[in-house]
């Protein structure tokens, strides 16, 4: 989604769990826009997909060609919580990281570490993005441990706020 405030006001609801994670992806747009990473035949950019990758329209014919999808993040939304009232909605989010790299030094590691510092340090330093959204800590990382050589993932874990649905206030009154 490349224009996050449009779409709230078009939908009309309110600042959702949903939209939260397009603004993340939007921020992660921003975030990544002219760095390539290890991918398929080249050096790529990054492509983000909200909550899963495409489903493959061939059969695995393009899973060691450029057409393939990495370097990607998969932006997950696993679950969230209101605790009460008065608190914004909490969103669990998972950002899946992978790179492809074919060398004999097994360098494909480096890609996604770099990928994942980029994320934190973006939280850390400016953990506001969408206009209402917020990055909580603590956030967590961790990388793969089986061989999945060319392939190598990470995971960047992080709790968002979004504004929650309340109480009408003249009802909160009377109660």
């Amino acid at each position: 989604m490349k224009d996050y405030m449009s779409a709230v006001e078009s939908a009309g609801i309110g600042r959702t769990p949903q939209l939260c994670q397009d603004a993340m992806i939007e921020m992660l747009e921003e975030l990544f826009d002219g760095k390539f990473f290890s991918g398929q035949a080249s050096r790529k950019k990054l492509k983000i997909f909200k909550q899963d990758l495409p489903v493959p329209q061939e059969n695995d014919s393009d899973a060691d060609t450029d057409a393939a999808a990495a370097p990607y993040i998969v932006v997950r939304m696993s679950d969230g919580v209101v605790k009460d009232d008065d608190a914004p909605q909490e969103i669990n989010f998972s950002l899946i990281i992978c790179a492809y790299d074919t060398g004999l030094q097994r360098d494909g590691w480096q890609d996604v570490a770099n990928i994942k510092e980029d994320i934190v340090q973006r939280a850390c330093t400016m953990p506001y993005f969408g206009g209402a959204f917020t990055i909580l800590k603590p956030i967590t990382w961790a990388f793969q441990e089986d061989d999945t050589h060319p392939y190598y993932f990470g995971a960047v874990n992080m709790i968002c706020t979004a504004p929650a649905l309340t109480q009408d206030t003249a009802l909160k009154e009377l109660l």
